[in-house]
């Protein structure tokens, strides 16, 4: 299964679809016109899930480890 990039137009009235690449994975986080799909889409979720464990620990005091 292949993972695909959706971009919406400036307009908003329609979408292009394009394959991904893992360099999306990065760029898309905060681009509200761009959304993955597929497996990119899961890799991206895991890594803000990651890495918010890690920032809430590095909040309490315990260091950038996420699983301590």
């Amino acid at each position: 299964m292949a993972s695909k990039k959706v971009t919406l137009s400036a307009d908003g009235t329609t979408a292009t679809v394009a394959d991904a690449t893992i360099g999306d994975v990065f760029s898309t986080v905060l681009n509200q016109n761009e959304s993955l799909t597929g497996m990119y889409k899961y890799a991206q979720s895991a890594v803000l899930f990651v890495g918010g464990m890690a920032l809430q620990n590095q909040r309490l005091g315990n260091g950038l480890n996420p699983f301590k």
